[in-house]
């Protein structure tokens, strides 16, 4: 006589994979699984769950971001759309694939009928007021599992516009390379918001491949040409400022794609680079028309690019930095013609081997050809003034300048005279730089046209033992400017002991005191009372 079927014989028949058969099939099954044993089908299926749970799918977020107009990130819930709309089943899912759940086991559809069951019936006991069902072991260890795996995966759920702005950050701060090269490993998510062009507006590349000194072997310089041509092509639409450091090679090439790539380049800065040629910069300038600043210093290139470069370019550039060289005159001189009249910063600084020959500046055709200069910096340069031609028109001076420096450690043809020429006009003078110009007299620097000066620079760094230097004066400097100095160095001057007190009693004169963040005594006579 046949045994009755429990419930629980019924759940142990409907657990096996295959749809029930003979009794000898049936049999061999039962001694199978007695013997603990794995069948010849639970490897496939151990790999297929395998495989199922290597690859989670990605939950969508219950929430969206906006980005408004003052610069800010709105992160907006929609939990409440999500819980209006019906759940979806999943006997459905079987009719959209009815080819890959074709042979589906009956097991396992046994077992989420027993799953639904259970739930509803435990939440029909809640609505009655009766007890919760005891114990739900399945959708418990479910929820565990998938609140780990939030917890885990927290960087794969953040929204890419937040990952976007805290990047920007890392990057402000940072640089764009080698930083975004680096977290675009982490993950998919991390790549796509690295590729974001907004990070790559500004940057700086240097030369890392190999040992400065160092020849590159041409695999490496393979490497480096792709390498360059990927970041240009799929990172650089947007890029606005770009630097290039310590490049011996490819720099013409680098240039050249960066024409063709870049239409946004505002900045151009090539620090002790090599091989820059008239075709590369030439084509910068007629293919970036928003290029208005060139940084040249310490880089080997030929007077004539830069000067075919400023005849193209030279309306819209705005700030321009170069190194004194033995050709520089062709360069001031395209620049004195009026090539630069919007040009508001010009820079000049010169190489530790210093060239012998000294630098002829035409004040006067400088200042009519660059009327809305603003910072002028002429770094240790050996200059002197160029008699202007007699055609030349009168000296209009320099309204617009704000910075002047003319520092330096070597010889100085600097004096009052040339002094009043250039400031005759510049009345918004604010930074005013002479270290190391011994000749410059505090009567002189009193009968300056500049009311409000802020920092003024006087310090003598080199030996003065054949320097006639002023032993009095420096109370012209401070009671002139003491309600607008914030920062004053004299060190190395020679002004006495009571010059020195007259001239610090005028910071104690109302507020001045509260103006003045620097002050510079080293080498000087100054007393410790006269500080006090």
């Amino acid at each position: 006589m046949e045994e009755p079927r429990t419930a629980e014989n019924l759940r142990e028949a409907g657990a096996s994979s295959e749809p029930s058969g003979t009794g000898q099939n049936a049999s061999k099954k039962r001694r199978t699984k007695a013997s603990g044993r794995p069948g010849p089908g639970d490897a496939s299926k151990a790999s297929k769950q395998k495989k199922a749970f290597k690859a989670p799918r990605r939950v969508a977020p219950d929430y969206f971001v906006h980005e408004t107009d003052n610069d800010m990130l709105l992160i907006i819930s929609n939990i409440g759309d999500g819980q209006d709309r019906p759940p979806r089943k999943l006997a459905k899912r079987k009719h959209q694939a009815p080819a890959k759940r074709k042979h589906q086991a009956p097991a396992k559809k046994q077992q989420l009928q027993h799953v639904q069951r259970t739930s509803v019936a435990g939440e029909r006991k809640r609505e009655k007021g009766g007890a919760p069902a005891a114990k739900e072991p399945v959708l418990g260890g479910q929820a565990e599992e998938s609140g780990e795996a939030a917890g885990a995966s927290w960087g794969e759920r953040l929204p890419v516009e937040i990952l976007v702005r805290i990047f920007q950050s890392l990057v402000a701060s940072e640089g764009a390379v080698p930083l975004l090269c680096r977290v675009a490993r982490v993950c998919r998510l991390w790549y796509g918001a690295a590729s974001n062009p907004v990070l790559w507006q500004k940057v700086s590349i240097g030369f890392c491949w190999v040992e400065p000194g160092k020849k590159q072997p041409p695999q490496t310089e393979k490497r480096i040409l792709s390498t360059m041509e990927w970041l240009v092509l799929n990172r650089f639409s947007l890029l606005r400022d770009f630097a290039l450091c310590h490049w011996k090679s490819h720099v013409p090439v680098v240039l050249q794609a960066l024409a063709e790539s870049c239409p946004l380049l505002q900045s151009l800065k090539l620090t002790h680079c090599s091989g820059v040629t008239t075709k590369s910069l030439s084509a910068l300038a007629e293919r970036c028309p928003r290029l208005e600043s060139l940084n040249l210093q310490n880089s080997q290139v030929d007077s004539s690019a830069v000067v075919s470069f400023l005849e193209a370019a030279g309306s819209r550039i705005r700030q321009l930095w170069l190194t004194y060289s033995s050709r520089m005159n062709a360069i001031v001189a395209t620049l004195s013609s009026g090539c630069c009249l919007g040009l508001r910063l010009l820079e000049v600084n010169t190489e530790i081997k210093q060239s012998s020959q000294h630098l002829q500046l035409s004040v006067e055709q400088l200042q009519a050809a660059c009327q809305e200069l603003q910072v002028l910096r002429l770094l240790n340069v050996v200059w002197s003034l160029k008699p202007s031609p007699r055609s030349a028109p009168s000296s209009l001076g320099f309204p617009q300048l704000e910075e002047l420096c003319l520092a330096t450690t070597s010889y100085s043809f600097v004096s009052d005279g040339v002094l009043q020429q250039i400031l005759q006009a510049s009345t918004r003078l604010r930074v005013l730089d002479l270290r190391g110009c011994f000749r410059v007299t505090p009567k002189g620097l009193q009968e300056l046209p500049c009311p409000d000066l802020e920092q003024l620079y006087l310090g003598l760094y080199c030996s003065d033992n054949h320097l006639l230097l002023p032993s009095a004066g420096s109370h012209l400097l401070t009671w002139k400017w003491h309600h607008s100095l914030q920062e004053l160095d004299l060190a190395g001057q020679s002004f006495s002991e009571h010059d020195l007190e007259r001239a610090m009693a005028a910071f104690g004169q109302g507020s001045s005191l509260a103006a003045l963040r620097s002050l510079n005594l080293t080498g000087t006579k100054v007393t410790v009372s006269t500080v006090r």
